[in-house]
């Protein structure tokens, strides 16, 4: 399109000019049209594919090819250090082990839906369906339990897995065209999928979860939240800790949160946050093209700072608004302003309603 552009002013440039018509433009006025743009800080995304290589499969791509650098989560061992431990099962599988009550469970799946339960025994179960030319792979050690769907040649087709144990084990999940869902989960949770949805329901501790492709749902879970997707939208729903969810192409909605530190951010997707505001904390909701959405609590104390381009701000209460730049950046204090709340919108509304 530039280059088509650039051709046609030269074009223009170039051709004859009619020697009859001249232009004076001695003495006229020239009109200044002044145009304040507000500095909106606006999300900033890496395209982010978690721990995905474009290769062509081959029978090594599994265990070979892909680095995972997760040393801040657990320190992954070498699998040949547990070729001793090894079981293969070629048909349907349905089976029960001894595990320690505070292993890790890792699980690795090319396509196929992964579900994790969680009961009170110290012993994980372990079932799954899948094509006869396919085959599921357990290695165990004493503090790890690893789980992957693999075939002989290229990749495996669909695997689907169901898994139950102990609530104490930490959950590290990965799948390429997956449905992932983890439910009781009392020690970490992380999840990355490409293509799939995710839900995480009753968990706690570190919860890192990652879709490029897909919904992602946090409910009545607790610790530290980091979700972060690109063609999705995230929900949270009844988080106590601190939630950081992001999406390049998805609507972030935030309820019943109980928080100090909430940061939410999309590119094309409304952002609504329902939640505290707790004295001294800090909340940043942000979106290039959508709405803005905030409930402030009765009795929440802050700061309030607003800012989009081509948008309305409205309130369902009074607020003094100060630092007004062309009504599209101000700021306002709600009781004695202890809080930070940051609520920008480019090409959206921003909306502020009391409960």
């Amino acid at each position: 399109m530039y280059t088509e552009m650039l051709m046609g002013a030269l074009v223009a440039i170039a051709a004859p000019q009619d020697p009859q018509v001249r232009v004076d433009a001695r003495g006229v006025d020239r009109a200044v049209v002044e145009i304040e743009i507000p500095a909106i800080e606006m999300p900033e995304f890496d395209i982010y594919i978690p721990g995905f290589q474009i290769v062509v499969p081959n029978r090594d791509w599994y265990m070979g090819e892909f680095e995972f650098d997760w040393a801040e989560f657990y320190d992954w061992e070498d699998w040949e250090d547990w070729e001793d431990h090894e079981y293969v099962q070629d048909a349907e599988l349905d089976t029960t082990f001894g595990v320690d009550p505070n292993a890790v469970l890792g699980v690795r799946n090319h396509a196929g839906e992964i579900m994790v339960r969680t009961w009170n025994r110290n012993e994980v179960r372990i079932q799954a369906s899948y094509s006869s030319e396919d085959r599921v792979k357990i290695i165990q050690s004493e503090r790890s339990v690893k789980v992957q769907s693999e075939t002989r040649h290229g990749h495996p087709e669909q695997v689907d897995f169901e898994l139950t144990i102990p609530s104490g084990m930490t959950v590290d999940l990965w799948g390429f065209e997956s449905d992932v869902s983890v439910d009781g989960a009392q020690n970490g949770v992380r999840v990355e999928t490409l293509e799939g949805d995710i839900e995480v329901t009753d968990c706690a501790g570190d919860i890192t979860i990652h879709s490029v492709e897909g919904d992602m749902n946090v409910t009545g879970s607790s610790g530290r939240l980091d979700a972060n997707g690109t063609d999705g939208g995230v929900t949270v729903v009844g988080f106590d800790g601190e939630v950081f969810a992001g999406s390049i192409d998805g609507d972030i909605r935030l309820e019943a949160v109980d928080a100090s530190a909430v940061e939410g951010k999309t590119v094309d997707g409304d952002v609504i946050y329902e939640g505290s505001i707790r004295d001294g904390g800090r909340y940043k909701l942000t979106t290039h093209d959508g709405d803005v959405t905030v409930s402030i609590p009765a009795g929440a104390n802050a700061t309030i700072e607003v800012a989009t381009f081509d948008g309305e701000f409205v309130a369902d209460f009074p607020v003094q608004i100060t630092g007004a730049q062309g009504s599209r950046k101000f700021s306002f204090v709600v009781g004695d302003g202890s809080a930070r709340l940051e609520l920008h919108s480019f090409d959206g509304n921003i909306q502020l309603l009391r409960r």
